[in-house]
């Protein structure tokens, strides 16, 4: 079967060029590290208003401690934890750590900026159904849970897209069928490949849609194509 371009991976996020002086820089890997060590401790104790006060704005516009603090408690508890490496670039850091719960290791990569906030961050899924995670994005997309929605992404797909841009996108779509009533199923189109294809069948409430959620080799999103305009039965694209 051959993919449908994903929309939404080819928003690119501009931004303008800034004099030396003014460029914003990482944070060096020390001051990284300390960062990371916050964020982890504060998701190790489950408190959401530490943990909304440690995410950039743009994440913190997306949501509120109260839903972080539902968030946190569907997560496993954190039992032990090691930062395995910090990765610097030219105006936020990656740090790779590895997260012990009671399920387990796992990964956990958190991307900081150059004031130690959270940017954005992938967690493991490739234990997680690609059905699951389709599902479960559509879902908080359509309830406005943005941070949640964008967890779900590869981190390639968090930078190219912020969460203004996921919630304009939903409002487009919705313009076209009405308010999301409910997810009705989902089919599995393509798994086990670079590339994995789960169609969300979704009910609004002027029609029912599948709604293309593409998804990398570890159960990350990386691309969302919604339908830009309604087809006829004819084909022909008018209304």
């Amino acid at each position: 079967m051959k993919l449908p371009a994903p929309l939404l991976a080819v928003i690119m996020a501009s931004s303008a060029w800034l004099p030396p002086a003014l460029a914003s820089s990482a944070l060096d890997p020390v001051q990284a590290r300390r960062a990371a060590e916050v964020i982890i401790e504060g998701l190790r104790r489950k408190d959401n208003q530490a943990i909304y006060n440690l995410l950039a704005p743009e994440l913190q516009r997306a949501t509120t401690p109260e839903r972080v603090r539902e968030r946190l408690l569907l997560q496993e508890p954190i039992l032990g934890s090691r930062i395995k490496e910090v990765l610097g670039g030219a105006d936020d850091s990656t740090v790779e750590v590895e997260v012990v719960t009671a399920k387990g290791t796992g990964p956990l990569v958190l991307v900081i900026d150059d004031r130690g906030r959270l940017l954005g961050w992938e967690r493991d899924l490739h234990a997680t159904p690609v059905r699951q995670v389709a599902t479960t994005f559509i879902s908080a997309l359509s309830k406005g849970n943005l941070v949640e929605a964008r967890a779900l992404l590869s981190l390639q797909l968090q930078e190219q897209i912020s969460p203004q841009d996921m919630l304009n996108r939903w409002k487009d779509l919705e313009k076209l069928t009405g308010t999301f009533e409910r997810v009705r199923g989902t089919v599995v189109a393509s798994q086990g490949g670079d590339q994995q294809l789960v169609l969300v069948t979704t009910q609004f409430n002027r029609l029912t849609d599948n709604l293309f959620v593409i998804l990398d080799s570890r159960n990350h999103i990386i691309g969302i194509d919604f339908p830009q305009q309604l087809k006829r039965q004819d084909g022909t694209g008018k209304p």
